[in-house]
């Protein structure tokens, strides 16, 4: 059997680009954002704003050139503001503008819409299944790549899930 039809690598990859394909068809009515944006718009609108650039990269898993870029793409754009933190002048405070604001509850639609439209037909159930099976995915790959989970996404006992100093969860250190 061919690889590609047994590699969760290569469906997710697929389905990561069909949902940017279908958001920039549903958000580019809204303004000036590119498919590079909507992960940080979209982490700015439902995290809030007033966190750093750097924070914001490590969150989204980006890389810190890829985050600049993307926010400066959104600062042109009046979207966003970035300016030095006063507390830290080597960090960049992101702020959403009243711009950002207006699109604020058509953009959250959006996203809303093209989550129901991926589990479409999927029982309660299965979207939870769903969602515990691609945390499980994202955890291990962070573990391999010996960063913590900052996702605060709750493990089956219901508590946050927290690193310590060597990269590995409290769940696995128990």
């Amino acid at each position: 059997m061919e690889q590609r039809l047994t590699s969760f690598a290569y469906r997710v990859g697929q389905l990561r680009r069909l949902v940017l394909l279908l958001a920039i068809e549903r958000i580019a009515p809204l303004g000036p954002v590119g498919k590079g944006q909507i992960p940080f718009l979209a982490e700015l609108f439902q995290g809030g704003d007033g966190v750093s650039q750097e924070d914001l990269a490590e969150k989204l898993h980006f890389d810190k050139g890829a985050a600049a870029r993307s926010l400066a793409k959104l600062e042109a754009a009046g979207l966003v503001t970035r300016a030095v933190n006063p507390r830290n002048r080597r960090q960049m405070v992101i702020t959403l503008t009243p711009d950002a604001e207006k699109l604020r509850e058509p953009f959250l639609a959006a996203l809303r819409e093209l989550t129901e439209i991926m589990v479409r037909g999927f029982s309660g159930g299965e979207r939870e299944q769903a969602l515990g099976f691609l945390d499980r995915m994202i955890g291990n790959v962070l573990a391999e790549l010996g960063r913590p989970d900052k996702s605060g996404r709750p493990d089956k006992s219901g508590r946050p899930d927290r690193s310590d100093r060597s990269g590995r969860t409290c769940r696995e250190a128990e």
